[in-house]
């Protein structure tokens, strides 16, 4: 399998475009890929929109699923200056700075546009030493394959449950520590909940935890697609005082700035995931919405 997908990586963009369009029809049309989940969530996140709308971004998000599922495999072998062609990123003074500070920095991100080539592109846009917590696929070949891919270019891939071990060894040097926050967490009792749009929504803590264990500022990346095949990253400040912030103020903030996102292109999110498979159990307090975070001047 991994030599199939190193061989289609060759493939030039326009050819994998191609391949994208057709794998568009069989995930919408043939077998109807997840439908079911995808069109309950919008549904429920965009309870004002009429069903024909509903409709149309389902429609759109198959084929931009499509594209950053096709466009992944060119990162096997894509060249380092094609891949910073291809992912802009702006506003990375906010990096230098912190920087200089030696400060360590959290960039919290969701599942939006290519963040398979946000990983292959951020350690050399910013200053900052770039380590990424992800999730091992069961896979174990499928796994190293991934891992290796999104290393090519200086990113360090850490697993889950090593995660914190790394970071307290590494801490002493200014970090830049890559999460994507916006997948459901496997224990609902462990979660932080509050409302994300229009729906009771349970989050992992550890976003906000490793902010304030190691008072790391907290940056928010928009990954925005610019057109077929090419996006860009602007950075936002959250906060760079998480200790001074009420609790939960971190992890609602970067949450808002999710929604925001979503909102203005919906079919840019990863809507096939069970994002709301859990209910928020009796006696688990629902918080309520951010209020301002405060940075230094």
């Amino acid at each position: 399998m991994v030599f199939i997908l190193k061989t289609l990586s060759q493939l030039p963009y326009w050819v994998l475009h191609g391949i994208a369009a057709a794998l568009a029809w069989f995930l919408g049309t043939a077998i109807g890929y997840r439908r079911g989940v995808i069109l309950q969530n919008l549904r429920n996140s965009f309870p004002d929109k009429h069903e024909a709308e509903i409709r149309r971004i389902h429609k759109a998000f198959i084929r931009h699923f499509a594209d950053i599922t096709v466009e992944s495999i060119k990162h096997f072998s894509v060249s380092k200056a094609e891949s910073h062609r291809r992912m802009i990123h702006e506003n990375t003074e906010l990096f230098e700075a912190l920087h200089a500070q030696g400060r360590s920095v959290l960039i919290a991100g969701g599942h939006r546009n290519n963040w398979e080539l946000y990983a292959l592109t951020v350690a050399a846009s910013i200053p900052h030493k770039s380590m990424a917590i992800y999730k091992r696929l069961s896979n174990p070949t499928m796994d190293e394959a991934m891992r290796s891919s999104r290393e090519r270019f200086g990113l360090t891939m850490v697993p889950t449950r090593e995660a914190k071990s790394w970071i307290a060894t590494n801490i002493h040097q200014p970090l830049a520590v890559v999460m994507g926050f916006d997948q459901s967490p496997a224990d609902p009792e462990k979660s932080w909940w509050a409302e994300f749009l229009h729906q009771e929504t349970a989050w992992y803590y550890g976003l906000e935890q490793l902010a304030r264990q190691h008072n790391m500022a907290v940056v928010f990346g928009h990954i925005h697609k610019l057109k077929r095949g090419w996006y860009k990253t602007t950075y936002e400040l959250v906060t760079d005082s998480p200790l001074e912030c009420p609790e939960g103020e971190v992890l609602r903030g970067c949450s808002d700035l999710l929604e925001q996102d979503t909102i203005e292109s919906p079919h840019e999110w990863l809507w096939s995931h069970r994002r709301w498979k859990h209910r928020r159990p009796d006696g688990q307090i629902l918080h309520p919405r951010s209020q301002k975070i405060p940075t230094v001047p």
